[in-house]
């Protein structure tokens, strides 16, 4: 059994000072929604052993935030393959993870990514807002076995449906829990 992690990338600021599409980055909506996500996403048990990310900065920030507070360590393969991708070219890219992972997150673009999941569940409507993550279970063993219509989808979570002051308990709770067993750790040592 693998489960895949499609994440939308957080909200963009289309008021920054960009070159292009490629280059918009996130705004400050969008990299608190991504903390959010990764933190969330560890608080549950959905750690993704690897990452797969299109280049576009804002994916690129999306994961890297996301990772950092969901303290995610699993290797990332960042591929120019996933930025204007179709849903059948983001499965090409996912097929070609290594078999180790059972889990793997996929940061990217919409509407692609809408219409991945919607690939791989067998068909049906969905959306995916900003900083959203669709959680798709799939019964393969290997990442290459991967095709349409196989997946189940097991849950689409998206930052605004994350209660603000439940966030900042968890986030209070996650930073003590980090700080306790640091404290061990140095005190085994």
């Amino acid at each position: 059994m693998k489960t895949l992690l499609v994440f939308r990338h957080a909200k963009s600021d289309w008021d920054a000072d960009y070159d292009d599409d490629h280059a918009r980055p996130l705004a400050a909506r969008g990299v608190k929604a991504a903390r959010k996500m990764g933190l969330w996403l560890t608080t549950v048990g959905l750690v993704p052993e690897q990452a797969l990310s299109s280049t576009a900065t804002r994916a690129r920030q999306t994961l890297a935030l996301a990772a950092e507070d969901g303290g995610w360590t699993g290797a990332a393969r960042i591929t120019d393959a996933l930025y204007g991708a179709s849903p059948e070219g983001v499965l090409h890219e996912i097929r070609q993870t290594s078999d180790d992972a059972a889990s793997l997150v996929v940061v990217g673009h919409e509407p692609t990514h809408a219409q991945l999941v919607s690939l791989l569940i067998g068909g049906g409507h969905i959306e995916m807002k900003t900083g959203a993550v669709a959680r798709i279970d799939l019964p393969v063993s290997r990442w290459a076995d991967l095709a349409p219509g196989r997946g189940t989808l097991a849950g689409l979570y998206t930052p605004s449906a994350l209660r603000p002051g439940a966030y900042r308990k968890l986030r209070k709770a996650v930073k003590n829990a980090r700080k306790a067993l640091e404290t061990d750790d140095g005190a085994a040592a």
